[in-house]
């Protein structure tokens, strides 16, 4: 699909852009008239809607269980929602795609907003890519890395992290706890390299030296034959459950064999272990217990403006907040609660791999089971475990939820702060009604008097 297609009709037909000297001189009621017929075509399947402008752009992405009467309620303003009389004022033509069920029209929806960044779809303000750690699974002996990109598939990523000092620390954490290769090793980098041109292994006892992580203890030494891959592969995973919050069970799997190795009398592997157990812990005590329960939620907290929004994700673990993430949003209270929550879910939940089991949300959006049963296909749980939402009125969750909210206030305050948004608004607002009045530079100053009904000056 590209920005010179119009929409498509159930069969696929394609049809062809109307002359454009024809659009510049309708009236809204005939261009309304017009959109109206076009829409008797629409099949009442669901699917995904793309509304366009007169140059051909996306300006909103939806989805609907059934889109011709989803779309003929923008059009015929039964959809009450704030924004639309600016967006049909807007909308000049449209696509459709249909789909089997609601499911994949979520998903849809989702890839869709991605591709487009519509402007009436809520987005993050800040253009950037966030951090991630990253598991570069394709390789004989896959490595850890920090980075901020996301789109190779042989690679597990885990974030996002808002703070790129705390997703190297992570890093750091976790080599303590497992010994694995980093993807910045030079010696890594060759063996790899070696691997793929069809190297063979190296062994324990031959000519290869250790790199400096592996004489340290950082390192599994994989480029001198210290560990095979069968070995080096249960690393792995232990990291992937580590990453991903399971500690507890981490720390018994450790005790045991602590336990095994002092048996055995080797005590200096012992104390290997003992020392992972107590970096654990210790990473246990900075972070902030929440729940005597076995709690493993994601909180998330939003604090709206006129045009910006602030967004605060508490991730808890095992009853305890393993991290926290901020994103400002560039949309406010020109668009509704619930689709300012979805919308951010979607991208959000898109890139993390850390899904929970439930969603601590102030209120559920209105396709609540859909994205439920998207988030459980990608919690991909080996137990059958569901990801629900939780909307709390009093308690444990209710204290976490205002704490989030209280938290997206103070990130929305920053952000401000940082990028001068309140001098820059006026700044903007000032150019504007400059050019609007025709004057010769910024009114500085605006005065205006009040008059009582009967004594208003006649011009």
């Amino acid at each position: 699909m590209n920005k010179n297609e119009t929409h498509f009709q159930s069969d696929g037909e394609v049809l062809g852009e109307k002359d454009s000297s024809t659009r510049v001189s309708e009236t809204q009621e005939q261009k309304l008239e017009r959109l109206k017929r076009e829409l008797s075509s629409v099949p009442t399947e669901p699917g995904v809607y793309l509304w366009k402008n007169a140059e051909g752009e996306v300006i909103y992405v939806g989805k609907a269980k059934q889109l011709r009467a989803r779309m003929r309620q923008y059009l015929t303003f039964q959809d009450e929602r704030a924004k639309i009389p600016l967006l049909v004022d807007q909308i000049d033509s449209f696509d459709y795609l249909v789909v089997s069920n609601e499911h994949e029209s979520l998903v849809l929806e989702k890839n869709l907003i991605n591709q487009y960044a519509p402007f009436f779809n809520a987005d993050f303000k800040d253009d950037k890519s966030y951090p991630f750690l990253a598991l570069t699974k394709g390789d004989v002996f896959p490595a850890i890395k920090y980075t901020r990109e996301r789109h190779r598939p042989d690679t597990r990523y885990f974030g996002p992290y808002t703070d790129s000092r705390a997703a190297r620390e992570m890093a750091d954490i976790v080599r303590r706890v497992v010994p694995l290769c980093s993807a910045s090793c030079a010696e890594w980098r060759k063996l790899t390299r070696d691997l793929e041109r069809g190297g063979t292994l190296p062994q324990e006892g031959g000519t290869e030296r250790p790199c400096f992580d592996a004489h340290v203890g950082l390192g599994p030494g994989a480029c001198c034959g210290w560990i095979d891959p069968e070995q080096y592969q249960h690393n792995v995973r232990l990291v992937e459950r580590f990453l991903a919050g399971h500690r507890e069970e981490f720390i018994q799997s450790l005790r045991a064999e602590m336990e095994e190795a002092a048996a055995d009398l080797d005590f200096e592997r012992a104390a290997r272990i003992k020392g992972r157990i107590d970096t654990i812990q210790s990473l246990n005590d900075k972070q902030h217990a929440v729940s005597e329960r076995d709690l493993n939620a994601d909180v998330i907290g939003i604090f709206r403006e006129e045009t910006i929004a602030g967004v605060h994700v508490l991730i808890i673990r095992e009853g305890r907040i393993i991290n926290s993430n901020e994103f400002i949003l560039n949309k406010g209270r020109d668009v509704p609660d619930l689709d300012l929550l979805r919308n951010f879910m979607l991208r959000y939940y898109d890139v993390t791999e850390s899904i929970p089991r439930d969603v601590i949300v102030a209120q559920a959006p209105e396709d609540a089971e859909v994205i439920e049963d998207w988030l459980t296909e990608r919690l991909d749980s080996s137990h059958g475990a569901k990801v629900r939402f939780v909307e709390p009125q009093r308690g444990e969750k209710a204290e976490l939820l205002a704490m989030a909210e209280k938290n997206a206030r103070h990130a929305l305050m920053r952000y401000k702060v940082r990028t001068n948004y309140d001098d820059k608004r006026v700044n903007d607002a000032l150019l504007q009604l400059e050019s609007a009045l025709a004057l010769e530079e910024p009114p500085m100053r605006i005065e205006c008097s009040i008059f009582p009904p009967s004594t208003v000056p006649i011009p």
